[in-house]
Order: C-alpha cells, then sequence, then structure tokens
C-alpha cells in the first residue's frame, strides 16, 4: 500500500484556506491540526472526520464557497493520512511549526501550539491514556516532550507552576520531540498486540476432583486431559 504523502504545495494551499479562519476564532492553524491529529492516530482509539472535523474547525463560518470547503476537508484527510502512514513506518514527522511571537530570537519555532493541540486530543479520546498506562513506568517519560512543550505542568490560573525546566531541558524536549512521537505511536501498537492473561473465575479444579462438566469422571481423565 502506498504511503500517503502531504507536501508543501498541499501545506501552502492548507493555509491558503484555514489560517484566515483561524485568525480570529476556535478553528486550529496548521501546526495545531498536526499535533491534534498526531495524538489522535497514535492512540488506541480509531476516529474519522465526523470525530476530528468539528474540533479543526471550531466556529468558522460557513463556507460561501463550496469547492474551498470540499478541498479543504481533502487536505485535511490527506494531512490525516499522511502522518498516519508516517508514524506507521517508523519514521519522525516533518512538524509544522511556526515563528514564536515575541520571541527574543527571529524566527524561533514556537512548540506550544503544535503540542498543545496534541494534549487537547487525549481530552477527546475515550480511552485516558495515563489511566490506562498506569503500570508502565516508562509511559510519562515517553509523553514528557508533549507535556512540557505543551503547557501540562503550568498553572493556568497564575499560580507556582506544578513544575519547572530549565531553557536547557526545554531544548532538550524541543529536540526529543520528533522521536516522543514515534515512541508514543510505537507503544500503543504494542499495547495492541500483547497477549491479555485469561483470569480464572471460580475455585481451582484438582486433577484428581471431579470434573465440573458433569460427566462423572476424575477431571484428569476428562477436561483436564486436553
Amino acid at each position: 500500500m502506498t504511503a500517503t504523502v502531504f507536501n508543501d504545495a498541499d501545506l501552502t494551499r492548507l493555509e491558503t484556506l484555514l489560517t484566515p479562519l483561524s485568525a480570529s476564532g476556535s478553528t486550529m492553524r496548521p501546526d495545531e491540526v498536526q499535533g491534534f491529529f498526531a495524538a489522535l492516530v497514535s492512540g488506541p482509539d480509531a476516529v474519522d472526520a465526523d470525530f476530528w472535523l468539528p474540533e479543526v474547525l471550531g466556529d468558522a463560518p460557513a463556507f460561501e464557497n463550496p469547492s474551498d470547503e470540499s478541498e479543504l476537508k481533502a487536505l485535511l484527510q490527506k494531512l490525516f493520512d499522511s502522518i498516519r502512514d508516517t508514524l506507521a513506518a517508523g519514521e519522525e514527522l516533518d512538524l509544522i511549526l511556526y515563528a514564536e511571537e515575541d520571541s527574543e530570537e527571529e524566527g524561533e519555532p514556537d512548540f506550544w501550539p503544535w503540542s498543545n493541540a496534541y494534549l487537547y486530543a487525549l481530552d477527546l479520546v475515550d480511552t485516558d491514556w495515563f489511566e490506562v498506562a498506569e503500570e508502565d513506568e516508562g509511559f510519562e517519560t515517553l509523553m514528557m516532550p508533549m507535556l512540557v512543550l505543551g503547557g501540562a505542568f503550568e498553572d493556568e490560573e497564575g499560580g507556582e507552576d506544578l513544575l519547572t525546566f530549565t531553557d536547557e531541558e526545554v531544548d532538550g524536549y524541543k529536540a526529543e520531540l520528533g522521536g516522543a512521537l514515534a515512541a508514543v505511536y510505537g507503544y500503543w501498537r504494542a499495547k495492541a498486540q500483547a497477549p491479555t492473561t485469561m483470569r480464572r473465575e471460580g475455585d481451582k479444579v484438582g486433577r484428581n476432583d471431579m470434573c465440573p462438566c458433569g460427566s462423572g469422571k476424575k477431571y484428569k481423565a476428562c477436561c483436564g486431559a486436553n
């Protein structure tokens, strides 16, 4: 099966159609869409356009040109499929990042919108990732780049942050983000393929006990013989 490719021309057109809608409202920018989709394709929940399209468009007004609406939906689906195929191939995503506003360094990429949109997806899907992965000590470590860069440890009320990080640590998480995305995708694929433990219901039957099937034979000579 040929992998879906979302190229520079596709991105330019997506920006043309989507960015004006996100300028004053809840419509996602292309960088946020990519982060949002990266989480959706990585986790255990199967979702389709009926799930993610309303979240991407937010409060965008109705399209005056139906062809623009159709084209935008097609581009979004293509982006979704390309992210899925890239991660499925074990490759790192080519991240869509825009310049950080009010940055001391001109052109510094802003990781917050991308990572925050990734975390937003976790609030929408049915599966609680951290509850399911609670027994896997390494899972939160895999998620740290997204958590730190997406502001998960910041106090939104203006109080003291839950955790603080040095500039060097933040830079390290930025460098690790692509690898972390691939690792989290791989984690959920491995989780889905892991064998499940069948737990016995009721009392254990001894080999010399009468077989519970009612045959009148000992368990070792009946069902226990298989």
